[in-house]
């Protein structure tokens, strides 16, 4: 199998990982998405910057668009928005092969069971992210904040040997033989915070003050939606992990909050929006989380944004 890692999405966290990889020494390549980014990535001489604690670092980073190679995908990681999962699958889709392999660090849930209902041949491993890191420019990422990489499959599989990269390039993971519980936990806490750092444009340090007494009973809607997953945790446990997030985090400004700032597309849909499907689907009445919805749908309305 090759030792390429194709990494599709030039984004935050893209960036993020393409940079890791180089610094180590992996041939690492990065996908982009229209021809003038990568005309542009060409004109900074294929060069990314890489900047901790005020500190950079220039790595050189190979990049190409989907359709220009012919050469077959065996390691994909998918750092793309939630949203533009499915786009982006298909633009390398005649390139991945029977034994192709993807890891996928969207946020929310969604878009991974609709690439493993797409590709049932390939292997589809989900992971949760905490890094933080932003982009200055197209080719200048800021890592922000040092996080862990939680990797797993969905079906319960061994991990693969070719994982030992993400060792290689210094990135903090860990294999999780259980995925889907942390990826519901990440949910939850997204809900309890996102939503209403978007809504009230504020930290999120300022979320439960902003939240008022519609907190308490969040999160034990929050709670019951985890239990409806097997989700075995505690309401005071819960309740002291979300905390703990907003303490650690209370500077910080949410994605979801940065995106509506920026008047960018949001994954609303892939975190609240799943959150309320599942719990219609249960048969969970969560009337807090509905209304969340609905009011960050209609903010998205008025700023002319897609409200999936």
């Amino acid at each position: 199998m090759s030792e390429t890692l194709h990494i599709l999405g030039a984004g935050s966290l893209g960036l993020l990982w393409a940079a890791r990889c180089a610094d180590a020494g992996i041939d690492c390549r990065l996908i982009l998405r229209t021809p003038q980014a990568l005309r542009d990535w060409h004109s900074r001489h294929d060069q990314l910057l890489l900047e901790q604690q005020g500190c950079s670092q220039t790595l050189r980073v190979a990049a190409e668009l989907a359709g220009d190679s012919q050469q077959p995908i065996h390691r994909l990681v998918i750092a793309t928005k939630a949203w533009a999962v499915a786009d982006a699958l298909d633009s390398v889709a005649p390139r991945l092969q029977a034994d192709s392999q993807l890891l996928l660090l969207q946020n929310g849930l969604g878009s991974q069971q609709a690439v493993r209902a797409r590709l049932p041949s390939q292997r589809v491993l989900y992971a949760s992210v905490t890094d933080g890191a932003w982009k200055r420019e197209a080719n200048h990422v800021v890592w922000a904040g040092i996080g862990q990489t939680l990797v797993g499959d969905p079906q319960q599989r061994p991990a693969p040997d070719w994982l030992a990269l993400l060792g290689h390039a210094g990135i903090d993971w860990r294999w999780e033989p259980q995925i889907m519980p942390v990826l519901w936990l990440k949910l939850a806490v997204n809900c309890a915070i996102n939503p209403i750092s978007a809504l009230h444009d504020c930290a999120n340090g300022e979320v439960p003050e902003r939240a008022g007494a519609s907190f308490a009973p969040l999160l034990a809607e929050l709670h019951a939606l985890l239990a409806s997953q097997d989700v075995a945790l505690p309401l005071p446990q819960l309740r002291e992990r979300i905390l703990g997030v907003v303490q650690a985090t209370a500077a910080n400004s949410s994605s979801m909050r940065q995106d509506l700032t920026a008047h960018r597309r949001t994954e609303i849909d892939f975190i609240l929006g799943h959150a309320c499907r599942t719990a219609r689907r249960v048969g969970l009445a969560t009337p807090v989380l509905d209304a969340l919805y609905r009011q960050l749908q209609n903010r998205l309305a008025e700023l002319g944004l897609p409200q999936d």
